[in-house]
């Protein structure tokens, strides 16, 4: 089905502000956690064991661990189910056109296929886009319900999605102990049964799974600073493993939780900037206050046990944390938009928002040649990846801005909307009269 003409983009004099300067912001925020992956090993999510103040890498890791780790894709995730209402509320009767949902959908098909580039074309398979592809085919449906109603969809899966971590968390738990009790008797010359015996290398290999081993270390050593070929292999062959897998429900559960919590928010005005100073002082007061509870527990457990099987069940309280931190980054984005304290990094944010898809995917293309074509993975510490992440939005934030000098998208944006709306909008700025 073609696009009805009627059905046009949002045009630039349209824009919320509030939501551009939300984007830019998240989206320098994910490339603090993504960096990591792009630059070093892939599966290490935190720094050598073990954990100390003498190794500088260890404060970085706490920082994002309170901060940033969860919120910042939270905060991205949010604003995709407002952007979401952005299309499909626009027909005539407030509700959506059949034109609306002809978009709508062209825009999910578009990020599955561009999550598919970013894990090949550009070596990153961490993508979200390909998650977010999929989680939009079943936002549609709710485009007309309450706010209340959309909270409590969103909390309802964010509760299944804890019970869910409760329940891994205290089996994964209980076979810890179990295997460590197996072995100080094997230690102690016990004969195990059978069932104790397998019982103990399911055990061996848990703890194996913990930190990758130096053979399997050196085999990424070796791809990721082998040639194009292997490079490519392992991209898809990694992101194959939580694309193809069960993880990926989980992921898509929790991205619609979001997604439906972020159309609850742009109802109510919250995200459009919509509601009184008061209001988003007290959002990022509780949200940071609950958070930083949250997290900051999290962390002590994870640090006094060295990561211990054990201690995973402190994950439970997860998702909680990410929320509450990510309601308190918008609480405290909008409070200073509204004070006008922001300045040209408020400018440069928004202009880094407006062209978001082409930034995100922008980062990977950047990494990419950096740490690929320059030879610089495995080179850089936490704190010198942070300090390359930095440099690029640096680049990104000027790029962005002399960019939309000249035209009023970014590059992906228009051609994303041509094919959403399967004709090419207007892309140079058009003078004022």
């Amino acid at each position: 089905m073609i696009a009805s003409p009627s059905m046009t983009a949002v045009a630039p004099g349209q824009r919320l502000e509030s939501l551009d300067l939300l984007r830019g912001f998240a989206l320098c925020g994910i490339l603090l956690v993504n960096i990591m992956m792009m630059g070093g090993v892939w599966d290490q999510y935190h720094p050598d064991l073990p954990p100390t103040l003498t190794n500088p890498d260890w404060s970085a890791w706490i920082i994002q661990h309170l901060f940033v780790q969860g919120s910042m894709r939270g905060l991205f995730t949010l604003l995709f189910g407002a952007g979401m209402l952005l299309i499909t509320l626009r027909g005539d009767d407030g509700q959506g056109t059949i034109q609306a949902a002809d978009v709508y959908f062209r825009r999910c098909m578009a990020l599955l296929a561009l999550g598919v580039f970013n894990a090949t074309a550009l070596l990153f398979p961490g993508d979200i886009l390909y998650v977010y592809g999929l989680s939009g085919f079943l936002l549609f449906v709710f485009r007309t319900a309450r706010p209340r109603t959309l909270i409590a969809m969103s909390a309802a899966l964010l509760l299944l999605l804890t019970a869910e971590s409760a329940a891994v968390g205290a089996y994964q738990a209980a076979e810890a102990r179990r295997g460590a009790e197996l072995a100080l008797q094997v230690e102690a010359g016990a004969v195990l049964s059978s069932e104790d015996a397998e019982a103990l290398k399911v055990h061996g290999r848990a703890q194996a799974a913990q930190a990758l081993s130096p053979d399997a270390l050196a085999e990424e050593v070796a791809v990721r600073t082998g040639d194009a070929a292997g490079l490519l292999k392992w991209s898809v062959r990694t992101w194959l493993d939580y694309a193809a897998s069960s993880y990926t429900i989980t992921l898509v559960i929790e991205s619609v939780a979001f997604m439906l919590l972020g159309m609850a928010l742009f109802k109510l005005g919250v995200l459009g900037g919509g509601r009184s100073l008061r209001f988003y002082l007290a959002l990022a007061g509780v949200g940071y206050a609950l958070g930083l509870a949250v997290n900051g527990g999290q962390a002590l457990v994870l640090w006094n046990s060295q990561f211990s099987s054990e201690s995973w069940a402190a994950q439970t309280s997860y998702e909680l944390g990410r929320c509450a931190m990510t309601l308190g980054h918008v609480g405290l984005l909008l409070s200073l938009w509204k004070m006008n304290l922001l300045g040209f990094v408020g400018r440069a944010l928004r202009g880094l928002g407006r062209m978001a898809l082409t930034n995100y995917l922008g980062q990977s293309a950047i990494a990419g040649l950096l740490f690929y074509g320059l030879n610089l993975w495995g080179r850089l510490d936490w704190w010198g990846l942070w300090g390359v992440a930095a440099g690029i939005w640096v680049f990104q934030m000027t790029f962005s801005a002399l960019w939309l000098r000249a035209f009023s998208m970014g590059p992906l944006e228009w051609a994303l909307r041509w094919f959403a709306y399967a004709r090419p909008s207007p892309i140079r700025r058009t003078k004022a009269a």
